[in-house]
């Protein structure tokens, strides 16, 4: 049965790493620990920015494109550069991203309430084993892929239950976490700089729909998605 307490307290957690703006306020002071809990967060939300290109390149491959290569970066962010054989296809790899990391914040709670939190750590693992060998090359992610699967195996093989159970709670928190507070940023990119908007920008280059109306559905579904775990597992 999944401990909702627990799950509160590592939402805390996720939007304190997340570097959530009403966050800081109450710890701008101490330019130190800011500086530590900016590098924790960007490290943990790599995770996040992994399922999101995951989800691009997946969509492509899906609609007969290609992957050229993925980037993940020291700041979260990251570029799955596809090729797509068609305007269709094109529009579904742009909306592959935000939605996929909301649908998989969906499944990865309910893995949780059914107290599977080993499989989480197996699905992270295959997750950052398929970037590795065949999407990532560049320096960081690289790195980062190698140290995030080397660590969860070793934790796999030594049977740390008790801290695997807090890593598939923490991840997991952090993917929906993630998942709201970077289609929050997206919107207000739509709205205030709507060419740099990233996937709602090729989206509304492709659909010649407006990019705040992207940024603004993609918003939309992170809460919806919220609101769904809340109801179902949390509640």
């Amino acid at each position: 049965m999944l401990n909702s307490n627990l799950v509160y307290l590592y939402l805390l957690i996720a939007f304190v790493l997340s570097n959530v703006p009403l966050v800081n306020s109450f710890i701008k002071g101490n330019a130190r620990l800011s500086k530590v809990i900016h590098a924790i967060g960007m490290s943990v939300a790599i995770a996040n920015t992994m399922i999101h290109e995951t989800c691009h390149a997946c969509m492509a491959i899906v609609t007969g494109g290609r992957i050229r290569g993925v980037s993940i970066s020291a700041d979260s962010s990251g570029l799955a550069e596809t090729t797509s054989s068609s305007r269709i296809a094109r529009i579904l790899v742009s909306y592959a991203g935000y939605t996929g990391s909301s649908l998989v914040a969906v499944g990865l709670f309910y893995l949780l309430h059914l107290g599977k939190y080993e499989w989480i750590i197996y699905f992270f693992v295959l997750l950052s084993t398929i970037n590795w060998l065949f999407w990532v090359r560049n320096l960081f992610g690289f790195i980062w892929l190698t140290a995030f699967i080397g660590m969860m195996i070793f934790f796999l093989y030594k049977h740390f239950e008790v801290l695997l159970l807090h890593i598939s709670i923490l991840l997991t928190c952090m993917v929906l976490v993630q998942s709201i507070v970077s289609a929050l940023v997206i919107l207000k990119y739509s709205v205030t700089d709507r060419r740099n908007a990233g996937d709602a920008t090729n989206l509304a280059k492709s659909t010649f729909v407006p990019a705040i109306f992207w940024g603004a559905l993609f918003f939309v579904q992170s809460i919806l998605a919220t609101i769904y775990i809340a109801v179902e597992y949390l509640l």
